[in-house]
């Protein structure tokens, strides 16, 4: 009977967790407060800051989170960037820059001298799984498609 129950029980946890994850093809939901959150453990981890850097880093990332939010709705909706890819990559580089002066001004030199250690290894690791694309046409699987 023990046997029995714990399999019943077993059974209903791994099918609640396995209802609480996004299915293939679906996203999760996107929360500006989630997203500031771990951007800013990620570089408190890395850069050892304190609860002032910390605050400041959070209210920072949390209106970059909603900025984005609110783009993201607007090409849901249909509405897609004006411009050429060169200008997209020049309006992308110009945000960086400004997120970089921004983090440079809440941190110390020691610490953003972490901090872009930091970013220089994501982007490695970011790199080497083929920059999200799935690396070249040609190593991708390609699968059945019927």
């Amino acid at each position: 009977m023990k046997k029995i129950l714990f399999a019943i029980m077993a059974l209903a946890i791994s099918t609640c967790a396995f209802a609480q994850q996004p299915q293939r093809g679906q996203r999760r939901e996107f929360k500006p407060e989630d997203m500031a959150q771990r951007q800013t453990d990620r570089i408190k981890e890395a850069c050892q800051t304190n609860e002032k850097q910390n605050k400041a880093l959070y209210n920072y990332f949390l209106r970059d989170a909603k900025r984005q939010q609110e783009q993201w709705a607007k090409m849901q909706q249909g509405e897609r960037p004006q411009g050429s890819r060169e200008d997209f990559r020049a309006e992308f580089e110009k945000r960086q820059k400004a997120q970089n002066d921004t983090i440079k001004s809440i941190l110390t030199k020691d610490q953003f001298t972490k901090y872009e250690k930091m970013q220089q290894e994501m982007r490695n690791r970011f790199g080497q799984r083929g920059g999200g694309q799935g690396g070249p046409r040609g190593d991708r699987p390609q699968g059945n498609r019927n």
